[in-house]
């Protein structure tokens, strides 16, 4: 028989279960105390992953099967930014400088020439349909970052394992929080600062040279094994910093720092078929998807905006693409839009990773000057 309470939405479901929970804990609590029986703590709600069923827009990339799993929970990222504070990239010296004339960055060309691979990118994944966005966002970004140091610094290039950073971040960040897929910006920014990236490679127990949605589940739900996690700590990501705005997504990216930007701004037609990108490369935004992303480039002129790198796979998006040579496997949003991602506050630039060992080789690196994009010359 159907109650009242069902026919109730469930926001006003949602606000009398907890009420309810509430007024029961505070009776425990007072029968244990007089009777003097300590209560177990209680555990932290778990939080259910997103996934195209949820999208009450019915907007979610059509035809498809991919699920989302970005988790919006301001009181566990309140409780991350209580254990490791956040700095406003707004406040840091890159975050202050003063842009000249507006350039188009690409910060895949640092990868391709890090990685020594040609055009259209190095390999892809797709997360298919494992929630695990976040920790793949999160490899783009460590990636592109390190590919940064590389032609600056010198060092070797190594792809970064998406499934070491997702299972980190919901297993020993996360405590386990999320019963289903899904994890948090903030948990992925304590994951690679405490505890670093693993380059994807055999490893004893594991091969992670070729990403694994199956395999990013289970460290989801079991944690990453122990000698795996002791790679990883040797190589941290020692900066990061709280993007707030286009103004900081584009400062930090004209000066070769990518951003894994977290949200629920969705796109429209993200299923692959002729029209998904614009003539000019970009997707309209709609609807509806919690789902993690990466930064990796800006352009200017009549219609600013930042190139996003998805976690979906080349046949993702389709339409045209600017530049020819961009990813397949992404898109360019208008500089509003941006804004309004970066505004959730699940957002962050990554800096000054600890690499690897640099080869006994030639490096190229990139000479800029204010306001170019990345130019090619010979060092030692």
């Amino acid at each position: 028989m159907k109650s009242r309470f069902d026919d109730l939405s469930p926001f006003w479901r949602h606000l009398l279960a907890a009420f309810a929970t509430v007024i029961f804990t505070m009776l425990a609590s007072y029968v244990g105390a007089k009777l003097g029986i300590p209560l177990p703590p209680i555990p932290p709600p778990p939080v259910e992953s997103a996934s195209p069923a949820s999208d009450p827009s019915g907007s979610g990339p059509p035809g498809t099967a991919h699920r989302f799993g970005w988790i919006d929970d301001p009181e566990a990222r309140r409780a991350s930014f209580a254990r490791l504070p956040p700095t406003a990239f707004s406040e840091t010296p890159a975050g202050r400088i003063a842009l000249g004339e507006s350039s188009d960055i690409f910060l895949w060309e640092a990868v391709r020439k890090a990685a020594n691979r040609p055009a259209p990118w190095y390999p892809n994944i797709d997360q298919r349909d494992v929630g695990c966005c976040v920790g793949c966002g999160w490899k783009h970004a460590a990636d592109v970052c390190q590919a940064v140091q590389c032609v600056t610094r010198g060092g070797e290039f190594k792809p970064l394992s998406a499934e070491v950073i997702y299972g980190i971040s919901r297993v020993d960040v996360g405590k386990g929080r999320i019963s289903g897929d899904g994890s948090m910006g903030a948990w992925a920014r304590e994951a690679v600062r405490s505890g670093g990236v693993a380059p994807m490679e055999k490893y004893p127990g594991d091969d992670l040279s070729v990403f694994s949605p199956a395999r990013a589940r289970k460290y989801g739900r079991s944690g990453v094994p122990s000698e795996i996690k002791a790679v990883a700590a040797e190589h941290p990501v020692r900066a990061t910093a709280l993007v707030q705005s286009w103004a900081d997504a584009q400062r930090s990216i004209a000066q070769g720092y990518p951003v894994a930007v977290c949200s629920d701004r969705g796109f429209e037609n993200a299923d692959g078929t002729a029209g998904t990108r614009d003539s000019q490369g970009f997707c309209k935004p709609r609807g509806y998807w919690p789902h993690c992303m990466c930064l990796i480039g800006i352009r200017g002129g009549a219609r600013p905006g930042a190139f996003c790198l998805n976690s979906w796979g080349d046949a993702a998006h389709g339409g045209p693409r600017w530049p020819k040579d961009a990813p397949v496997a992404g898109f360019w949003i208008d500089a509003a839009t941006v804004e309004r991602m970066v505004e959730q506050g699940d957002s962050y630039s990554l800096a000054d990773l600890a690499g690897f060992p640099a080869r006994d080789l030639d490096w190229f690196t990139a000479v800029r000057q204010p306001g170019d994009r990345l130019t090619q010359g010979s060092s030692r």
